[in-house]
């Protein structure tokens, strides 16, 4: 039997995941159980009226937003900034991960006032990183816990599993999920150390850091451990 790629973001990322997947990874089985659904969260939407630029570090925030003119976003990936114009914005390429993006922010110095629209939980807090800039940051959505549903647990069990973790968030979820122990071939990738560390060391054991904090790269290390699975020639 093929390896299940399990996937556990909000489904709409989940099926762009799955999509790239398919086209570039070892013949595959793929189980999507979202252990977190995006939510819009109350918001003062005056914060955006004298915007001139966005700052995105994530596609779910752009749902969210009220209906505002052209103008430049910031964005921290290729699906954020695919996100932004099909919004209309005009994105700009923040180079993949947190920490290139405010690299890039420190070297372009927008004019602001800009506004980071980020989830209820910051993974790092743009404003406070960028002083120098007019920025402001506002919550504008909150992923939301999910249960596996009854029976996934049983349905790896046997299998050999490969699972895409993207935070600390989802580690932490993933190892509280009832059954998962029992689950021994089992290969977890994490998207950065610090979502790794989110892991009992149990499943420490069984997790695998992907090259940089980025879809590219977790692709690369989806792969790779599809990879051992896959048939020879």
């Amino acid at each position: 039997m093929p390896p299940i790629l399990l996937l556990t973001r909000p489904m709409p990322q989940s099926n762009r995941f799955a999509a790239e997947a398919a086209e570039s990874c070892p013949p595959h089985e793929v189980v999507i159980a979202p252990l977190s659904e995006v939510a819009g969260v109350p918001y003062d939407a005056r914060v955006f009226d004298r915007a001139r630029g966005l700052v995105l570090t994530s596609a779910n925030a752009v749902p969210f937003l009220p209906k505002l003119p052209p103008m430049p976003a910031w964005c921290v990936g290729p699906a954020t900034a695919q996100a932004a114009r099909a919004a209309g914005f005009e994105p700009r390429d923040g180079g993949g991960e947190a920490g290139a993006l405010i690299e890039t922010l420190t070297r372009d110095a927008p004019e602001g006032p800009l506004v980071h629209a980020h989830g209820v939980h910051l993974a790092r807090d743009l404003v406070a990183a960028l002083p120098q800039l007019d920025l402001h940051g506002v919550a504008v959505y909150e992923a939301q816990g999910c249960e596996f549903p009854p029976g996934l647990a049983e349905q790896l069990a046997g299998r050999r599993v490969v699972v895409a973790l993207f935070s600390p968030r989802a580690a932490k979820r993933f190892a509280n999920q009832s059954g998962i122990d029992a689950v021994s071939d089992l290969t977890l990738i994490a998207i950065s150390a610090n979502c790794a560390a989110a892991l009992p060391d149990t499943l420490r054991a069984h997790a695998v850091i992907a090259d940089a904090p980025d879809g590219g790269a977790m692709l690369r290390a989806v792969r790779e451990a599809l990879s051992q699975d896959a048939p020879a020639g």
